[in-house]
């Protein structure tokens, strides 16, 4: 199976660092590969933030997560487990993100849906059967049909008085999917400040985050060709911005010659097939997971009105190989 890149080279210059070492760690959360850089004054504290910061990020991995349960945890599964039954008391960061997913559902004109998850469930058994037993086929359009009579976004009631999220809809699941990696990388990126780092770098699996202070010259990143020649589309230099990429390189499988990846259209109930890869540049990581996942879906023409009305900066790679960026992404990190 052909691996297609899209991912993120990083690289940093610095200025006025003082006696600053700076030291990487790798980061076990969110099912994906991710690391932390940091400039600290020793290697001691480097370790402790870092511990710290992981233990954070998994507990925020636990509460997001919709497929496994945890001893004395409410989850997100725990949410669905109880569609048409009760209400699930849970944590403020589940609060935050549903309420951030709602948003999300309003911003994008329905696109972004964290209602989607009886669509999307169906989707990843297929990917996982195939992945994981060898068995190819692709979900009916009657299949799908009917799981997309239980994706309304308004069957997700949030009770923020008293700490509980409902569904009204016994057949209706959340999917955070699109959204939970950004909440994640700027819960840590106000982790790291409240810490009085002054320079970092996370990639939470292509979430990347930066921190610089006043001394500091700004993270410099590429984005590489999703068609595996690993050549540069562009180099952004980020200084307190954020970088998300989506693309179809991920978490696909091959059906008679062609590609099933795990973005899916709400319209089609199929994977978007307008795009290879979208880029956004933004002042949070959450605005960039849910812009990143909205313009990736929708066609270029549709996006960049999506985008514009949204005052975000995109680089897009379309299907047929062009590439396009809103007017100022260039200049959209000082």
């Amino acid at each position: 199976m052909k691996k297609v890149i899209f991912v993120i080279f990083i690289a940093m210059m610095l200025s006025g660092c003082g006696k600053q070492e700076r030291n990487t760690s790798y980061l076990d959360v969110f099912d994906t590969f991710s690391t932390l850089t940091m400039y600290t004054s020793s290697q001691e504290e480097f370790t402790n933030i870092s511990d710290e910061l992981h233990s954070e990020l998994i507990k925020l991995n636990r509460l997001f997560d919709i497929y496994n349960d945890y001893e004395g945890i409410n989850n997100i599964k725990t949410i669905n487990d109880n569609a048409g039954i009760t209400p699930v008391k849970v944590d403020k960061e589940i609060i935050d993100l549903l309420k951030a997913g709602k948003e999300a559902y309003e911003k994008t004109n329905g696109t972004v849906n964290i209602a989607m998850g009886s669509v999307l469930e169906i989707w990843h058994s297929y990917r996982e059967n195939a992945l994981d037993n060898g068995i190819y086929a692709i979900p009916s359009v009657e299949e799908l049909t009917e799981a997309a009579n239980h994706t309304d976004i308004n069957s997700i009631v949030i009770d923020e008085s008293n700490s509980t999220v409902f569904i009204t809809d016994e057949n209706t699941s959340i999917d955070v999917g699109a959204i939970a990696k950004g909440y994640a990388a700027d819960y840590a990126a106000q982790f790291l400040r409240e810490k009085n780092i002054g320079s970092a770098l996370l990639n939470l699996g292509g979430n990347v985050i930066c921190l610089n202070d006043s001394t500091k010259e700004s993270w410099t990143i590429g984005v590489t060709s999703p068609d595996d020649t690993e050549e540069y589309i562009d180099k952004v230099a980020l200084k307190n911005k954020s970088a998300v990429s989506s693309g179809n390189y991920q978490r696909y499988y091959e059906y008679n010659g062609k590609r099933y990846h795990h973005i899916i259209d709400g319209k089609t109930l199929f994977p978007s097939e307008s795009n290879s890869g979208v880029t956004i540049v933004s002042d949070s990581s959450l605005e960039g997971d849910i812009f990143s996942t909205a313009l990736f879906i929708l066609p270029y023409e549709e996006g960049i009105k999506l985008a514009e009305e949204n005052n975000i900066e995109a680089l897009w790679v379309t299907t047929d190989g062009n590439v396009y960026k809103t007017q100022n992404f260039d200049n959209s990190t000082n």
